[in-house]
């Protein structure tokens, strides 16, 4: 593919190469190759353009072995085979690995720039080849365990009759590819037991978890994993119910529920929200919209149900079914307590696959047995059932739900995300969703914990009052950010032994301090120091 931006010595006479580096009309990345961009990292400028230059080195090389299951670059490493080459070139920042190897066969994928794609029948023969590590580098093809998550994944995403299409190309062109029958086996084995024709052990947990029936969202868990190290190596949170102040949490669930169903459309004024769940109002032409409110409410104003533990990941299920089928039992065409059948997204976010939740469901839930704290749980339930994303509808709202009876469990202050907070809520969880960032989400949902702890809710006009106070009240979009409580930033400075203005969630990690570290001497962050 011709580049605007590379230039090679081979096209152009040299002495044109040269007087052009000399107006500084071009710069040198490596021997022989150059490029107009004069600003972008020489790295970056190398990655962009990795195919066009690894296709002028290797002319009909196939992209295989390691690089295969992503189609590309993996840690700065590109590996290919080529008929006649074997060597490596180092650029900075990518590193292009060849062997000699069959050269292009029928059914690989031209690229442009010169090379070819492996088809998924070559690239299971040729990452069936034993390899080893050398050189501080990862093996050259997919160790057991490795190959077996990509088979597993292949039949997720491209389901059973291609899979088995590839089994079959792979016996076809083993030999072509230098694939001894006794290393073909392996992909045999892991294909037969993916499609649920064999049952013999295996070692990749993704693909045992589909022999037994309940497949999972590969991705998905490894996002989960993310925000597990980060809750863990965040500073510790607790903001503790007072068990002798029992009236200033008296009004809490009615804002829990009135906010939670704000922000997800179903808006209502405070007077009238008011109304409706504490005097029995029913307002004309709304009947959905109210029993989404009220029916919010009883589920979040019983301490008995909110106090609920679940042993395991099909109990947490049932009591989460039937909590969603409660709240949204006014809209039977989203199917309450009804996990979906068809596949939703939010905008370019495209959610588990319904086959997948079950799955996804056990796996995430396993995880909290890593968590230590209250806080650290519910955190992290929030966001494991809004990222799976099991209904129709109400997602957003069940998630919180679900939260929140992690906290009440351990007589823990809830989270409330108050209307002045929703875009930096859906922000943080986009940043996690999106680009596997869970440092912001984390400091998000630490701040809204802080503002609701500092809120005193023995009453609806003093709570409203103290939260006006604070923007609750204001459209996300107007630009006035949610402000902490006096209270909520004496804690906050309490915990760090020092002394705080008002903080907010930053987009980055750095801007922060670690005042704490757990006992066996990990160093965990908090919020970010005040200015002077």
């Amino acid at each position: 593919m011709p580049s605007n931006d590379i230039v090679f010595a081979e096209d152009l006479p040299a002495s044109t190469i040269s007087g052009r580096v000399k107006r500084g009309e071009l710069r040198k990345l490596a021997s022989g190759i150059y490029t107009t961009n004069l600003t972008s990292p020489v790295e970056a400028v190398i990655r962009r353009h990795a195919y066009v230059i690894a296709g002028r080195l290797y002319p009909n090389a196939v992209i295989t072995d390691r690089s295969a299951p992503s189609g590309g670059i993996a840690h700065g490493l590109l590996y290919l085979a080529h008929p006649a080459r074997r060597r490596e070139t180092v650029l900075p920042g990518l590193t292009i690995s060849a062997r000699t190897g069959a050269g292009p066969l029928a059914d690989d994928v031209m690229m442009p720039g010169g090379l070819h794609q492996a088809s998924r029948g070559r690239a299971l023969a040729e990452n069936a080849q034993p390899s080893r590590r050398s050189k501080g580098k990862e093996r050259r093809t997919l160790d057991a365990a490795e190959l077996e998550e990509w088979v597993e994944r292949l039949c997720r995403v491209e389901g059973e009759d291609r899979l088995s299409k590839h089994r079959q190309r792979a016996e076809q062109v083993a030999d072509n590819v230098g694939t001894k029958r006794e290393d073909l086996a392996r992909v045999s084995h892991a294909i037969g037991v993916a499609l649920g024709s064999r049952h013999e052990r295996v070692i990749s947990h993704a693909l045992a978890a589909r022999r037994a029936g309940r497949p999972y969202d590969q991705e998905r868990v490894a996002r989960f994993d993310r925000l597990v190290r980060a809750l863990r190596e965040a500073a510790p949170q607790s903001r503790r119910i007072d068990p002798n102040d029992p009236d200033r949490y008296k009004t809490l669930p009615f804002f829990e529920a009135y906010f939670s169903n704000y922000i997800e459309g179903t808006e209502f004024a405070l007077e009238e929200a008011e109304q409706i769940v504490y005097h029995d109002k029913q307002p004309a032409g709304r009947p959905a919209d109210t029993h989404d409110l009220v029916s919010t409410y009883r589920i979040v104003a019983d301490e008995a149900e909110m106090r609920r533990r679940f042993d395991d990941a099909d109990e947490f299920l049932e009591a989460m079914r039937t909590r969603h089928a409660t709240i949204m039992g006014a809209r039977p065409e989203n199917r309450p307590g009804e996990f979906k059948e068809n596949a939703n997204q939010a905008g370019n976010s495209l959610f588990v696959r319904p086959d997948l939740v079950y799955g996804t469901f056990v796996e995430a839930h396993a995880r909290l047995r890593d968590l230590d704290t209250p806080w650290e749980r519910a955190v992290y339930t929030m966001f494991f059932v809004a990222e799976i994303h099991p209904f129709d509808d109400g997602n957003g709202r069940i998630a919180r739900v679900m939260m929140n009876g992690e906290l009440v469990a351990d007589d823990e202050t809830r989270i409330i995300i108050p209307t002045g907070y929703r875009n930096d809520y859906l922000g943080a969880l986009r940043r996690l969703t999106r680009d596997d960032d869970p440092n912001v989400f984390v400091k998000a949902m630490r701040y809204a914990h802080d503002w609701t702890f500092g809120i005193d809710f023995d009453d609806v006009t003093s709570a409203a009052a103290q939260m006006e106070s604070t923007n609750a009240f204001e459209d996300s979009d107007s630009g006035r950010r949610l402000l902490l409580p006096p209270r909520a930033r004496d804690a906050i400075a309490a915990d760090l032994g020092d002394p705080m203005r008002h903080v907010v969630p930053k987009a980055s990690s750095s801007d922060v301090v670690a005042p704490y570290q757990r006992a066996d001497g990990t160093q965990v962050r908090g919020y970010e120091k005040p200015n002077a």
